[in-house]
């Protein structure tokens, strides 16, 4: 090999390493990662994933990894191993969906021992705001959020009322379920959330209620249950749009889905599609990938020290009917640079000044 060819393969070779490396002539040094964050993928419903890749865009943007610790079928004694390996792996800090409040005092007892920031997307509780490393947790105002969609079935709707709730034990859907009773105007102990209970002055009769785990499979076998319960149902509330889905195919497989209206929660895309369709008459959304995206930027400001930990964060949420509905934030602008780039210029969430429970 020549000399001048021997140089150049050396040059070439120099380049090749420096653009492995991101290190270039003109800057002078290695671009390198801040380090892991790991994500706790709980469940295989999208809302969980879309959540995820919103998580994900912001930590590329703020140069991070993203780490995925997926739990497909909601155990606490995976999450609990899902923190546990975090930690051993040099995570930097922890997001993402918790399975249950019971879960959470673990995970969040393991984090703090590592000292490694925590930050939880819903399963909020007051108790945990005041341990170490806990950044805070991020959600909608539940009970607030569950209530005007039930102000909505008060002011439009009569007759006999059923819930599909989501996965019960992290307070979400339990919440969810009592905000809606309130907006509804429902008599009795809507905290517990049991059937019967009467609402709207007279007007509706709460009469079921049955649990779908946030899953269309679950969903479409509680609408079933239901429906073959209270043949005479006229209202049907869905604590999320994969379970609406669900029961929407019972109601056409029991040709009751001209006689049941159905209400919904989050403003997944097929959500509105059914919104569209008519067959959802309104929803409360919000976006899990602006969540995700936010969760992220808030452990980055807590990392470099711009902000305090123990906070409660509320989610943008928008009420939407058909007519509205392209309020909605979408649920895949994640898809978009330009869209992620926007959302990421947005200021900071504000903590909530007085959490509940404390």
């Amino acid at each position: 090999m020549s000399k001048l060819i021997r140089i150049g393969f050396i040059a070439v070779m120099a380049f090749a390493l420096a653009a492995a490396t991101g290190q270039t002539a003109a800057q002078g040094h290695v671009k390198a990662s801040k380090g892991t964050i790991a994500f706790l993928l709980s469940g295989p419903d999208l809302y969980y994933q879309d959540g995820m890749n919103g998580a994900k865009a912001a930590a590329e943007s703020l140069g991070y990894n993203l780490k995925v610790y997926t739990n497909p079928n909601i155990s606490p004694s995976v999450e609990l191993a899902n923190v546990q390996n975090a930690i051993a792996q040099g995570a930097k800090a922890i997001t993402g969906y918790s399975v249950g409040l019971s879960t959470e005092d673990a995970s969040i007892s393991a984090a703090g021992k590592a000292h490694v920031p925590i930050l939880l997307m819903y399963g909020y509780s007051a108790k945990y705001l005041t341990k170490p490393s806990v950044v805070g947790f991020e959600q909608v105002n539940v009970v607030d959020y569950g209530k005007a969609v039930g102000q909505y079935v008060a002011q439009h709707f009569t007759g006999q009322l059923a819930i599909i709730t989501g996965q019960l034990g992290r307070g979400d859907a339990e919440g969810y379920r009592t905000g809606f009773l309130q907006g509804a105007g429902c008599k009795g102990d809507t905290t517990t959330g049991e059937p019967p209970l009467t609402c709207a002055n007279g007007k509706i009769q709460y009469v079921a209620t049955e649990t779908g785990h946030w899953l269309r499979p679950d969903g479409y076998k509680a609408a079933q249950d239901i429906i073959a319960k209270y043949p005479n149902l006229k209202i049907l509330f869905s604590e999320n749009d994969d379970m609406a889905v669900g029961a929407h195919t019972a109601l056409v497989a029991a040709h009751k889905d001209q006689q049941v209206s159905m209400v919904s929660m989050n403003g997944a895309p097929y959500g509105l599609v059914g919104l569209k369709a008519g067959w959802i008459k309104a929803e409360n959304t919000d976006s899990p990938a602006l969540e995700g995206l936010n969760a992220v930027r808030l452990l980055d400001a807590y990392m470099g020290k711009q902000i305090a930990g123990g906070k409660l964060y509320y989610s943008y949420t928008v009420f939407v009917t058909k007519a509205n509905m392209n309020q909605a934030v979408g649920w895949e602008f994640f898809k978009n640079p330009r869209m992620v780039a926007q959302y990421m210029k947005y200021p900071l969430l504000k903590p909530v000044p007085n959490p509940p429970g404390t």
